[in-house]
């Protein structure tokens, strides 16, 4: 969403130099639309050690056979992105709104 709504501002969806926030590490399909997009940076909290691929599975990011490369910083505030997350899917769960 944040990716769109900042292509439709911008009227290109190529979005160079943009740095994009993320709670949690990229996957597979959402990093190809960050690449796409041709941000400078992504910066993500929590890791994801089932399908992250910013570093925890493989890093697409830097993988030299790719047009485009990113810099990545991971574990910003990993603790907090993490319980945020958690909150969120337990509550997804119970159907309870969220504090």
């Amino acid at each position: 969403m944040a990716l769109r709504d900042a292509a439709t501002r911008l009227g290109n969806y190529r979005l160079p130099g943009a740095t994009l926030y993320v709670t949690l590490e990229p996957c597979m399909m959402c990093a190809g639309a960050m690449m796409h997009a041709r941000l400078a940076r992504v910066v993500f909290g929590a890791a994801d050690p089932k399908t992250g691929v910013a570093g925890s599975v493989l890093n697409v990011f830097t993988e030299a056979r790719l047009n485009h490369h990113a810099a990545i910083t991971g574990g910003v505030r990993a603790e907090e992105c993490g319980q945020l997350l958690s909150s969120f899917f337990a509550a997804r769960r119970n159907r309870t709104e969220l504090a």
